[in-house]
């Protein structure tokens, strides 16, 4: 594979990460949040399984591999709860820049607080300017509490966390299998524990018949998830984490456009500004210092 579409299918994979915000704008209010997500993946893990295949990567899995993916699955339900209704009340455009920008920044919180590692002079600033980014985000000189659920906000804030809980949780999955059989195990156990909640809170799993909804749910199933993240774990072995990190910038700004073409939502000059604030912030985050 040439260098230029080897790069091409990165732009195509960011493109598809930013698109999936606005298929599940789409279908956030045709169903309850566990059935969206349930469809989203089983598709997924149906997809999923050629790419194994194709790859030749294993099946293997060990005990522990089992259990820290299990514990990750429950996390990944609860993510995409918050993601699902942060999307009935809110905006896919404001989402996709609050949840994007954030989840790097409250990686890093985590991390540092676990480790009980005091963040440096630059990761501090970074930390302060990805607060201060988020609150512009949100208008919180002009958010109540009413306000935070009303517009959805609360949920996004919510789901940044959960990812980064779920980023942290992944290093120790990485240490028993690799991302593609961990991946593998992830989408079938979401799928298999998402059903039993439906089951158990009695929910139908009855969806429109509409290519609407197959559609969309297939962009985030097969385009965002399978695809996206599958050139992305190739990419991090191609070229680094770091070179292909750098693409995850594109997603939010995709999010934010699309939102406005697509859903016709407007571009606040707040999203715009709290969003470069916060793509600052990453940037200092991630900013290896200079060796002498």
């Amino acid at each position: 594979m040439s260098e230029a579409v080897f790069y091409l299918l990165m732009v195509l994979a960011m493109i598809s990460w930013g698109e999936s915000w606005i298929s599940a704008k789409i279908v956030a209010k045709m169903a309850h949040p566990e059935v969206l997500l349930f469809y989203r993946f089983a598709l997924t893990w149906i997809t999923y399984l050629p790419v194994m295949i194709y790859l030749k990567q294993t099946f293997r899995i060990n005990l522990k591999g089992i259990i820290f993916t299990f514990i990750c699955s429950i996390i990944l339900i609860g993510y995409n709860e918050m993601f699902f209704t942060g999307l009935i009340y809110g905006l896919a455009g404001v989402g996709g820049i609050l949840v994007t920008t954030l989840i790097p920044v409250l990686t890093f919180v985590l991390v540092s607080a676990v480790s009980l590692r005091a963040p440096s002079l630059k990761d501090s600033l970074g930390l302060v300017l990805g607060m201060c980014g988020a609150m512009i985000i949100i208008n919180i000189w002009n958010t109540s509490i009413e306000k935070l659920f009303s517009s959805g906000n609360i949920y996004f804030l919510a789901a940044a966390f959960l990812w980064a809980v779920l980023t942290y949780f992944s290093a120790f999955v990485k240490k028993y299998t690799n991302v593609f059989t961990y991946s593998f195990y992830l989408y079938l156990f979401t799928s298999v524990l998402d059903f039993l909640l439906i089951q158990y809170k009695g929910y139908s799993m009855a969806v429109p018949p509409t290519f609407a909804f197959w559609f969309n749910i297939s962009m985030l199933a097969a385009g965002a998830t399978t695809f996206g993240s599958t050139i992305f774990f190739i990419a991090a072995a191609r070229i680094g984490s770091q070179k292909t990190s750098s693409f995850v910038y594109l997603v939010p700004v995709n999010a934010l456009l699309m939102s406005w073409f697509f859903l016709k939502e407007p571009i606040h000059h707040t999203t715009i500004i709290g969003g470069l604030f916060v793509f600052t912030a990453v940037y200092l985050i991630n900013k290896k210092p200079k060796t002498a």
